[in-house]
């Protein structure tokens, strides 16, 4: 039987991968090795790994493509765009409130009735992926309770605590980063 989606099931796969493997810090991404383990074509590989190239998750390099190489002041950068957008779909008009979690901002903004700010906040939480396991290590439970009473007191104090929240992140971005690779052992000393 003919695979007739090997894009979509391609796409899926690598997004999945490079969200749950950490910064892999420029390392290649083989077209045919990536091919033969999934078991399609080398077309689909290309233009998947072409589709994340444009979403800043992948690199395109002279000899095919690579994971992005990260570094703090880019990820203090990524923390940033997160704390605008973030806020903005906590300000926008028509947001449920209710449905806002300090501890999870990111995927709270995407039920923002704004359309392109749900694709900009998707995007930056992709580009963040990789470095979720290492934020929970070093921040634990952001503020416990905190998503209740920000969101009851309204939105001057959830945009406060989602502030809060991504400050501490590019603030420590260094940090982060040493934990997602694994160069601190334990995270709070």
């Amino acid at each position: 039987m003919r695979d007739r989606d090997p894009f979509d099931r391609t796409l899926e796969t690598l997004r999945r991968r490079l969200a749950q493997a950490g910064p892999m810090q420029g390392a290649p991404l083989p077209i045919s090795g990536l091919a033969d383990e999934l078991g399609v074509s080398p077309t689909p590989v290309r233009e998947v790994l072409a589709l994340l190239a444009g979403e800043d998750l992948v690199v395109r390099t002279p000899h095919g493509y690579a994971a992005r190489l990260h570094d703090p002041a880019r990820l203090a950068e990524l923390y940033d765009l997160a704390n605008v957008l973030t806020t903005a779909a906590a300000q926008s008009q028509g947001m449920e409130l209710a449905a806002f979690d300090v501890a999870d901002p990111l995927t709270a903004a995407q039920a923002a009735p704004n359309r392109a700010l749900v694709r900009a906040c998707a995007r930056v939480q992709a580009q963040l992926a990789p470095l979720v396991l290492a934020e929970a290590q070093l921040f634990g439970q952001d503020e416990p309770g905190g998503t209740a009473v920000a969101w009851k007191a309204g939105k001057a104090p959830l945009t406060r605590a989602v502030r809060r929240h991504f400050s501490r992140r590019a603030a420590q971005s260094g940090r982060i980063l040493a934990v997602a690779l694994g160069l601190i052992k334990s995270p709070r000393i």
